[in-house]
C-alpha cells in the first residue's frame, strides 16, 4: 500500500500543466471522501493508496501523487447540483434576498461565473427550493446538472 501525507501539487497549478493529458492512474473520489484525512482507495490501475494526511493538508481534485517513478492524479467525481444563475437585469435588492435565502439552508455552494451551484442528493430537492425562495423564482434561471462540486473557498457550511 502506498501512504500519502501530502500531494506534490496540482495539475491546475503553474508547472504541472504537461500533466493534463499524461499517461498516469486515475483515482477517483467522491467530494464526501476528498474531503477526509484519513482514507483508503484504489487507483483505476488497482494501486492501493492509504491517505494519512498531515494537518491542514487537504485533497483538492487535480492533486497530484507520486508513486515511484508515475503520478497519480486525483480526479473528484461529478454530483448532482443546483445551477441558479440570476435572469436579466435582476434587481441588487432581489440578489441580495436570495443570497439570505440560500445562506439560511447552510449548504455548501460554489460561485462559478454567473452561477451559483448547490450540490443535491435528490432531484426532489429543486422542488423544496423553489418552495424556500417563493415569489423570486421569477428572478432565476435554475436546472439540476452533474458538475464536479467544488466548495467556495473561506465558506464553512455547517446547519442549527
Amino acid at each position: 500500500m502506498l501512504e500519502v501525507h501530502s500531494p506534490i501539487g496540482n495539475i491546475f497549478d503553474e508547472g504541472f500543466e504537461d500533466l493534463e493529458h499524461g499517461d498516469f492512474e486515475r483515482l477517483k473520489i467522491s467530494r464526501t471522501e476528498i474531503e477526509k484525512r484519513v482514507l483508503r482507495k484504489q487507483t483505476d490501475c488497482g494501486t492501493d493508496i492509504g491517505f494519512k494526511l498531515d494537518p491542514g493538508v487537504r485533497l483538492r481534485h487535480g492533486d497530484i501523487i507520486k508513486n515511484k517513478d508515475s503520478k497519480i492524479i486525483v480526479e473528484q467525481l461529478s454530483e448532482s447540483v443546483i445551477s441558479v444563475r440570476f435572469a436579466d437585469k435582476t434587481p441588487t435588492d432581489i440578489k441580495i434576498l436570495l443570497g439570505h435565502m440560500i445562506g439560511n439552508m447552510h449548504r455548501p455552494i460554489s460561485i462559478q461565473h454567473e452561477e451559483i451551484l448547490i450540490p443535491i442528493l435528490a432531484d426532489s430537492e429543486k422542488d423544496t427550493f423553489s418552495k424556500i425562495i417563493g415569489h423570486l423564482i421569477h428572478h432565476i434561471e435554475m436546472k439540476i446538472d452533474q458538475r464536479v462540486f467544488i466548495s467556495q473557498s473561506g465558506v464553512t457550511p455547517h446547519g442549527h
